[in-house]
């Protein structure tokens, strides 16, 4: 049973109904709007209109070759890394899957979430009791000769007792049902952390890469520097050039050392990152150096935006948790109609208890009660739960179009860092060229050294900064395919 979204829902200070009298008659009318308010959850086409139009930049892609297909296939199984072919970033995600202790904290509430869901269901069934008593009373006597007769007993009682409530208006189910779709957005919040969790693994793990290849880089310039002080020394002792032609290079290579022992630094960092991202301490993984970044293959498609948002886990549990407020509402406006309950006990009192349940007493009674005042208390909370569907209404909207928006940024992001990437490949092979040429003319007296010191940075700098270009394209990829991507099928938190 939900409540529909009406205009009801979209003011603030407007209720579905307010009890005016305590009559009969009144009563009446209140169940009568009731079940003309908990019919269905209204159209979701109605909540899905701030979107409904939307449209990626590129929807379509007409190279649908082996990596493509292959792409879209692990997308909608969840395990977009796999597309990377890279073992040990398979392995490093699985470990992280089954040992991050915030994937546990988030199990551990999906637990807490399916415990409520028992109690809720537990409500549907009757309560049966069983109580039992035994009592010593001394009854003092009159004094006879000096001495009290007292009288003593014992009684035995024993009672069974039931109790059950007559789900008239749907309180208890609507009650069960909130608890039912709170679970699964709870599910639905596992399944997204994991994603999460794999995405961050395998930027971490490109980032530290990405930071072996720039210390590795480094290491090749603090080696040529020296190569080239060397040169400059042996022409400054031949008296051809000055003394401060020595002292600039040798200045570049302390720069050179000192950048060398930060990127050593950032390097173990993000080390320490994916160790607690794997649930470790600092300092336990052993990582595999890579001879070169892999290199991106065709993008998938983006497909129709109705699609991705059926399929990410994040906008799921958004969708769920509207509607367990949705059905939250039902419930408060039914604790607002009398409630019929069937009461039941059987038991005995006896002074032997041998002869317990011989004179057995048995009781049936059907209870109504119907709140008649309580101050406004129950309307109170019709309204506080309404505010929150209103909450909740803008939450799923605000996390769908936030869905849409990372998908076209990841895209366009990537768009452009690819283009960054080949423009400073062209600019990488113009310095090496520029840069031996004026090696050359050095070493036949034609070239100021300043200039080649200055070639020399700028050629370090572009191949530096190639790398880290790469590995932003890399982080851009694995963005698009986190936000294309469905839940993780191994995943045991599938929403019952």
């Amino acid at each position: 049973m939900h409540t529909q979204y009406s205009s009801s829902h979209r003011k603030k200070n407007q209720p579905a109904f307010t009890v005016k009298g305590v009559c009969l008659k009144g009563m009446l009318i209140q169940a009568a709007l009731l079940l003309s308010a908990c019919s269905t959850l209204g159209e979701k086409s109605e909540l899905d209109v701030p979107f409904k139009d939307a449209q990626f930049r590129n929807q379509t892609t007409t190279n649908q070759d082996a990596t493509v297909v292959e792409s879209t296939a692990n997308l909608t199984q969840g395990t977009w890394w796999e597309v990377f072919g890279d073992a040990q970033l398979n392995a490093l995600i699985k470990d992280a899957i089954e040992n991050n202790k915030d994937l546990d904290a988030a199990l551990a509430r999906l637990e807490a979430s399916q415990a409520s869901l028992d109690a809720a269901t537990a409500s549907l069934f009757p309560t049966l009791n069983f109580s039992t008593t035994r009592t010593k009373s001394v009854v003092k006597g009159s004094a006879i000769q000096g001495n009290v007769n007292n009288t003593r007993g014992f009684t035995t009682s024993a009672q069974f007792s039931a109790s059950y409530e007559l789900d008239v208006w749907s309180r208890v189910r609507a009650s069960r049902q909130a608890a039912n779709l709170q679970f699964q957005a709870t599910a639905y919040e596992v399944q997204a952390a994991e994603l999460s969790i794999a995405g961050q693994v395998a930027t971490a793990y490109i980032q530290w890469q990405a930071a072996q290849l720039t210390v590795q880089q480094f290491e090749k310039e603090v080696a040529d520097f020296q190569t080239n002080l060397k040169l400059v020394e042996f022409r400054f002792k031949q008296g051809s050039i000055p003394a401060s032609d020595v002292l600039q290079q040798r200045q570049l290579l302390e720069s050179s050392l000192g950048n060398l022992a930060l990127a050593q630094a950032n390097k173990d960092v993000i080390a320490n990152s994916l160790n607690l991202l794997t649930g470790r301490p600092p300092n336990q993984l052993k990582i595999s150096p890579l001879n070169a970044l892999p290199v991106p293959t065709t993008p998938p498609p983006l497909g129709i935006p109705a699609d991705v948002l059926q399929r990410r886990p994040d906008v799921q549990q958004a969708w769920a948790q509207l509607a367990s407020t949705d059905q939250s509402v039902a419930a408060a406006m039914a604790a607002r109609l009398p409630q019929l309950t069937i009461q039941a006990s059987f038991g005995d009192q006896v002074r032997d208890s041998e002869f317990l349940f011989d004179n057995w007493v048995r009781n049936l009674s059907i209870n109504l009660l119907a709140p008649l005042f309580d101050g406004g208390a129950r309307a109170a909370e019709v309204e506080r739960r309404q505010a929150l569907m209103r909450q909740a209404i803008a939450q799923y909207q605000q996390v769908s179009l936030r869905a849409l928006q990372e998908v076209d940024n990841a895209w366009v992001q990537e768009d452009g860092q690819r283009e960054a990437v080949q423009s400073l490949k062209k600019q990488i092979a113009l310095a090496e060229l520029s840069l031996n040429r004026l090696f050359a003319a050095y070493r036949s007296g034609g070239a100021n050294y300043l200039a080649i010191l200055n070639a020399q940075q700028s050629a370090s700098a572009l191949k530096r900064s190639l790398i880290n270009a790469q590995q932003q394209e890399l982080t851009f990829r694995i963005a698009l395919y986190r936000a294309l991507s469905g839940p993780i099928q191994q995943s045991n938190t599938q929403a019952q």
